[in-house]
Formats: structure tokens, sequence, C-alpha cells
């Protein structure tokens, strides 16, 4: 990572990239790990800042001031972009936080949340050793490491099912929302045993972002036949 990566990552995410460009930098995400993660870390900043101010009063005047720091960003040629863009994210989280952080929402997060990543010899046949490192370190909170493992097992088994589920629900516990989401909906669009949790998760990430409608719509997808999954869907809905 240098520099001009950083400025790409802006460009990127901000939808400055022309056609040609935008497809080279994602081909260079497939292949560097370091870069891919970075372009995540600051879309889930802006993502994070953008719906705590959703419906804030103030708003408009905060995400003036953003812009200008974005344009001061483009233009600090003394500056160094890396130190510039850790220093951004860093006062995005912390506004974020102590602004808009909700402690309601949080508890009942953890109450409906990610218990445990089913171990891949509870599954019954051959134990993937990579699915087992995976259900390792997401046992132990260690998401991304997960996210890692389960990257790779996908990488030769693209519809894998069991690892595009757990790779959603890593994404959902390290705040990747729109990630976990992308994962989510291909399980629920498919035939997986996991399609009705999937629907769960879903909902839950939209009342994480306190979008009461989208996550009303997904918990009403859930049908009763789902058992246990359509009466936490229902306890959840109590809490809209």
């Amino acid at each position: 990572m240098n520099d001009i990566d950083y400025e790409l990552i802006e460009r990127y995410l901000s939808g400055e990239m022309s056609g040609e460009a935008r497809t080279a930098f994602e081909t260079r995400m497939l292949v560097e790990p370091a870069l891919r993660d970075a372009v995540q870390q600051y879309a889930e900043v802006q993502d994070s800042l953008r719906q705590s101010l959703q419906d804030d009063p103030q708003r408009e005047a905060l995400q003036q001031t953003l812009q200008q720091q974005r344009q001061h960003f483009r233009e600090a040629k003394r500056v160094p972009l890396r130190r510039y863009y850790i220093a951004a994210a860093s006062i995005a989280a912390v506004i974020a936080v102590v602004l808009f952080w909700s402690p309601w929402q949080q508890d009942v997060y953890r109450q409906f949340g990610v218990q445990e990543m089913v171990s891949p010899a509870e599954r019954g046949g051959e134990s993937d050793p990579l699915l087992q490192s995976a259900s390792v370190h997401f046992n132990s909170g260690r998401y991304q490491q997960a996210i890692d493992d389960l990257n790779k097992v996908i990488e030769h088994h693209p519809e894998d099912a069991f690892a595009i589920y757990y790779r959603g629900l890593a994404y959902l516990e390290n705040k990747k929302h729109d990630y976990a989401r992308a994962d989510l909906e291909i399980i629920y669009n498919g035939e997986s045993v996991f399609k009705y949790d999937a629907a769960f998760y879903i909902a839950l990430s939209y009342f994480r972002e306190d979008k009461k409608d989208q996550c009303r719509n997904w918990l009403d997808k859930i049908p009763a036949e789902a058992g246990d999954t359509y009466e936490r869907a229902q306890r959840l809905a109590e809490e809209l």
C-alpha cells in the first residue's frame, strides 16, 4: 500500500473511476488482500457515518464539513495520503460512536446475534482444514481471520453454501453489512438449509442500521414452517 493506493480507494468509493480503471482496480483487489481490506475498512467508515447521520438534524452541516475535508484530502500535497486516510477514518468513527451510539440497539443485537459457526466435523463427511480453521477463528471472535479462510474455500468452491453463509455472518459481526447481505442473499435465493436463517440475519443487519422497513420486509419472508427461526423473527419484529 502507498499514497497512490489510498487516492485510488477514494476515487473508487466516490464513483469517480472510469469503467476500465475500475475493472483494473477490482482485479487488483482480488489478488491483493491488503488493498481489499483497506477498501472494506474505508467503505465501512463511510457507511457507518452515513447511516448514523440519516435522521440527524445536524447532518447537512456535518456532511458539508466532511466534503471540505475530502477536498483538502485531494489538495494536501505535503500530507502523506496514508496518514490522512487513517486520521479521517478515526475521526469519522469517533463521531459516529460518540454522537449516535445506541445502547438499546446493541443489547438487542447481542440477544439475536450470531452465536457460533458449526464445526465442519459436525456436518458429517470430510473436514476441510480451512473450514476447520475458519470455525476456530469465528468462534473465538476473530472474524477477519475467519473471512480470510472462507475466501480461500470459496475461491476453490464458489458454490459452497456453507462457506458463503458463514462468511456472510462473519461480515455481519464485523459490521460490514453490505458484504454480509451480498453473501446472505445468495443463500436466501438458493436451496440451502440456511435459507431462512439467512433472511433473518439480513433483517438483523438492517435492524442494526435502524432501517426498520427493510428489517420488517425480510422478517416477513420467514414462514411459520421455519420453526425456531420464525419464532426469533417474531421476537425481533416486536422490537421494531
